[in-house]
């Protein structure tokens, strides 16, 4: 798996650009892909929060598809354009995992 570190947005979507229901969802959907990014660089974390970070992004990915949420100003674009599970591209992120 090439490296997604060089490729990922570092200032995802502003809490200013909410102004609808699906604009909400995305923004707490980007805030938890932010958790999960930062969580996954830690040398020691507590592996069931971890874990559950990444459950609730998944749901919030699964949902934006679902709804037609455009996710272009969130870090869940990488996610659906490549096809990856939140889990998957947490692994970029993770110290000595690939």
């Amino acid at each position: 798996m090439q490296s997604l570190r060089k490729t990922r947005r570092r200032d995802g979507m502003r809490k200013a650009e909410v102004s609808t229901p699906g604009q909400a969802l995305a923004y707490l959907v980007d805030c938890t892909l932010a958790t999960i990014s930062h969580m996954a660089m830690l040398k020691s974390r507590k592996k069931s929060e971890y874990e559950r970070q990444i459950a609730i992004a998944q749901n919030g990915v699964d949902w934006m598809v679902q709804m037609n949420i455009d996710p272009s100003t969130t870090r869940a674009a990488e996610i659906i354009s490549q096809g990856l599970t939140v889990a998957d591209w947490a692994k970029g992120f993770t110290l000595g995992e690939s």
